[in-house]
């Protein structure tokens, strides 16, 4: 018997015990639950409902062509399983222990281990080929695991048909980091009560490595893939062209591709290594170029067929999309999780102003997506080909402030390089350029700034020498500009020129229906990312962060879920697992019963004071904004954000 402690609740494996909970299972359909562990029992009532024969053969055997076929279809998965395997095999090789993957089917694909013990397991079911899908063969870790998405242990007995309690078994999920897409199962598998957390751990931790091997890789192989491209020789840049992926996905296009294909969702099938278009579709593949990678990328050897290449196209109708699109929001703005109609409609207006040249101004509080957006409106504008380069002005010294936007010339000052530096401007020239917290440059850059949106043209720092620049300005702040202005601490002539096209995100606590949409996306992403388990919040706890004001707004949201979830040992995460010290600035009285207004103490001296200068004023806002000394805009934001009702004051 093995007496290591297991599972969410306080139960010990007993053999015998949970031997006889099976039997009684098989034949009356139930189980005393205090006898085995509820997933367990919750597998073995799937394995029932699936049909599955507890006293037939276990994991029966694909076709050899199907599992050839498997193998070639996870040629990467298999190569960083072999990489991973190398770190191990020191231990399991010399155990009583198999090192198996299986892919997202649970069709076992490679058997590692010791070669006498691997030739004994084959004689179980254990070998490459094998299929321990949950609704094939009932309940087993490799299965088990894929139906419950998380690691598992199964012992002995826990297994649902009889055939399969000579193993004990740990199995983790190995998943895409980018997208989180489950791509197949690493599976510890030993005999005699030998697996407990420990083997649980190892099977974890090594398919954690195999997703950060195919991460790796994934990034290598993009930077291979996009240099070769930029590099590659041929009359393909003046045609209408694009770039594939491994996956088919276009990430590249040239201005003729552009102009009749949707090269931001658009996805070509890939058969027998080559691109092909659907059955249908009257678009036409004129000339396909492969990319051929080296042969060996970060330490793994390049397995398959089609390794991504340049695409010539004939413009079709039937393979582009529209342009301009009122009725949906574009791909690129799929990243931010919302169902609020005004934030989709700011989006859908994001979308056309992507196609304009005049700069941008965001205005929102921040952690509300500013650079989101930004990202967003640079991936659909005609600047995509361009680069994407992030300034947050907040963070620039007056001095160094005007050198970084503009550049400099060698020996502008000391300590200037050598060879001098091209500024912000140059570096994203033919692309995008996003000022963050445009509020927070000195008057003096602003003039520089000025400037260059008018003529195009830099003049580095110590120089005499403009340079042209093609540039778009997406400019961003959380500060009230007009105020500023009126405060003499921002030119109102860039201002007005920054103002052409502006858009304001509205703060998370004027869409809180989307707060339980951004908690369980955020828990899904954590889940992908640190592997620990799918968590969600109890009715009480997202009660709580709905009620919130949430100053720091989604970003602050993110910050205090990822929290719960890294420290949390429980799935169900409650109130008792919020930061110590959740201040009453992120939830209001109305949730705590500590004030009669959602702000925190000083947000009430602030609160109490408008509300005096509006009595004392008899309602003369204008006078009330004077006395205050802020703007009648900021007045009535601070009116919205305190609730205050003019018929109450």
């Amino acid at each position: 018997m093995n007496d290591q402690p297991y599972g969410e609740a306080e139960h010990t494996f007993d053999r015998a015990t949970v031997a006889s909970a099976w039997r009684c299972f098989i034949a009356e359909g139930r189980a005393p639950e205090d006898a085995v562990r509820p997933e367990i029992l919750a597998s073995w009532r799937r394995s029932a409902d699936h049909g599955i024969d507890p006293h037939g053969a276990s994991a029966p055997l694909v076709a050899a062509d199907d599992l050839e076929q498997r193998c070639r279809r996870n040629a990467d998965l298999l190569a960083a399983a072999n990489y991973t395997w190398q770190f191990l095999s020191a231990s399991l090789s010399i155990s009583d222990n198999v090192f198996i993957v299986a892919d997202a089917d649970g069709v076992t694909l490679e058997v590692r281990g010791n070669p006498e013990f691997v030739a004994a397991a084959a004689r179980h079911a254990c070998a490459p080929g094998r299929h321990w899908h949950e609704a094939v063969s009932g309940t087993n870790a490799i299965g088990t695991a894929l139906a419950g998405g998380e690691a598992v242990l199964v012992h002995s007995t826990e297994h649902f048909v009889e055939a399969a309690k000579v193993w004990d078994c740990a199995a983790a999920p190995i998943r895409d980091l980018a997208g989180g897409t489950l791509l197949g199962i690493v599976d510890i598998t030993s005999v005699g009560d030998l697996s407990d957390h420990h083997t649980l751990a190892l099977a974890v931790t090594a398919a954690h490595q195999i997703e950060h091997a195919l991460y790796s890789r994934s990034l290598a192989h993009a930077v291979e893939l996009l240099h070769w491209y930029r590099t590659a020789i041929g009359d393909w840049q003046r045609q209408a062209a694009v770039l594939l992926d491994r996956d088919g996905r276009i990430v590249r296009a040239t201005a003729a591709a552009q102009r009749c294909v949707d090269v931001r969702t658009r996805t070509l099938d890939i058969v027998d290594g080559r691109p092909v278009v659907a059955k249908g579709n009257a678009a036409r593949l004129l000339d396909v170029r492969p990319y051929e990678p080296p042969a060996k990328l970060d330490g793994m050897v390049a397995s398959r067929a089609w390794e991504g290449g340049i695409v010539k196209i004939e413009c079709s109708a039937t393979l582009g999309r529209a342009r301009h699109r009122t009725a949906e929001v574009a791909a690129e703005f799929q990243r931010i999780v919302t169902e609020d109609k005004r934030l989709i409609e700011r989006m859908r207006q994001a979308e056309r102003m992507a196609n304009a040249t005049s700069p941008i101004l965001l205005l929102g509080e921040t952690g509300t997506g500013k650079e989101l957006f930004a990202n967003a409106i640079h991936a659909c504008s005609p600047a995509r080909e361009g680069p994407f380069v992030a300034v947050n002005c907040g963070t620039l010294t007056r001095e160094l402030a005007a050198s970084e936007l503009l550049g400099y010339e060698a020996g502008a000052f000391t300590g200037a390089a050598a060879g001098g530096r091209r500024g912000n401007f140059e570096e994203a020239n033919g692309g995008t350029l996003f000022l963050d917290e445009i509020g927070e440059l000195p008057l003096d850059v602003q003039v520089h700034l000025l400037r260059v949106i008018q003529d195009n043209v830099v003049v580095r720092i110590g120089g005499n020498s403009p340079r042209e620049v093609e540039v778009r300005i997406i400019a961003a702040t959380h500060r009230d500009l007009e105020e500023q202005v009126e405060a003499k601490l921002f030119r109102a002539d860039l201002f007005f020129r920054l103002r052409v096209l502006t858009l304001e995100l509205p703060p998370l606590r004027d869409r809180k229906d989307d707060i339980p949409l951004l908690v369980t996306h955020q828990l899904q992403q954590l889940q992908a990312r640190y592997g620990l388990g799918a968590k969600h919040a109890n009715d009480d706890l997202m009660a709580l962060l709905c009620a919130g004001t949430w100053p720091g707004n989604v970003r602050e949201l993110h910050g205090v879920i990822e929290r719960m979830y890294i420290l949390s040992d429980r799935r169900e995460l409650t109130r008792a697992d919020l930061p110590d010290g959740f201040s009453l600035e992120t939830i209001p009285a109305s949730a705590t019963n500590t004030l009669d207004v959602p702000v925190g103490r000083l947000g009430k001296l602030e609160r109490d004071t408008i509300v005096e200068e509006i009595a004392r004023q008899r309602h003369n806002m204008s006078a009330v904004a004077r006395s205050l000394g802020i703007s009648r805009s900021t007045l009535y934001r601070k009116l919205r954000q305190f609730g205050i009702g003019l018929d109450r004051v």
